[in-house]
């Protein structure tokens, strides 16, 4: 897949949350999502900081916490999302076609970040679902190609995920099979346990 295609995707997506989650209510921004202890509105902000980012900015705006780069990125996180979420949104939209990724990563790592985001607030709040593509299932891949970063454990790698909605398979076609929507199926791979009960198989292997 072209570099330029993903990142042109990315950008897309991110105008689709900036239009689609205008709905969401005050009450439901303050809404715990499901990515770890962070709010809604902390999703959302971690969004914007990412698209508005360049790696110097990242590496400064980390060191200036003085804390482990995961408990920094969650600190900006919940700082950046006490500011209004219809100002978060018109950020992101103006920020779309940013262009940073983790050293080391490609743009399918940015695409994957803003799919399994959207589903953290949306399957939360009254936000509009999106429907598998073939965006998913690169997403999904990206999450099983930077297993080190994200901890994908490599009895996971190893199963064959079918997404039943999509028409597509990733992984080992010999692997223990596990069926569900392919949103589903990135969210149990980005670590997310509410959403096991939503597949089928051998289930297992998310622990």
């Amino acid at each position: 897949m072209d570099d330029d295609v993903i990142r042109a995707w990315t950008a897309e997506e991110r105008r689709r949350i900036a239009r689609d989650l205008r709905i969401i209510s005050d009450v439901a921004w303050d809404l715990p999502s499901l990515c770890g202890a962070w709010r809604c509105r902390d999703v959302l902000a971690h969004l914007v900081w990412l698209a508005e980012s360049s790696r110097p900015r990242v590496v400064f705006d980390v060191a200036k916490t003085f804390r482990p780069p995961r408990r920094a990125i969650g600190r900006i996180a919940r700082k950046l999302g006490d500011s209004d979420p219809s100002s978060l949104l018109e950020r992101l939209d103006a920020a779309a076609e940013g262009r940073f990724v983790l050293p080391g990563a490609g743009p399918q790592v940015a695409l994957a970040e803003v799919l399994t985001h959207r589903a953290d607030i949306t399957r939360v709040t009254d936000g509009p679902l999106r429907s598998s593509d073939e965006r998913t299932a690169l997403a999904i891949e990206a999450y099983r190609d930077l297993w080190w970063y994200f901890g994908v454990p490599s009895r996971v790698r190893g199963a064959h995920l079918v997404a039943d909605d999509a028409g597509f398979e990733v992984g080992p076609s010999d692997g223990p099979e596990v069926r569900g929507s392919g949103t589903s199926l990135l969210l149990a791979l980005a670590g997310r346990p509410n959403v096991r009960s939503e597949l089928r198989g051998a289930v297992e292997v998310f622990g």
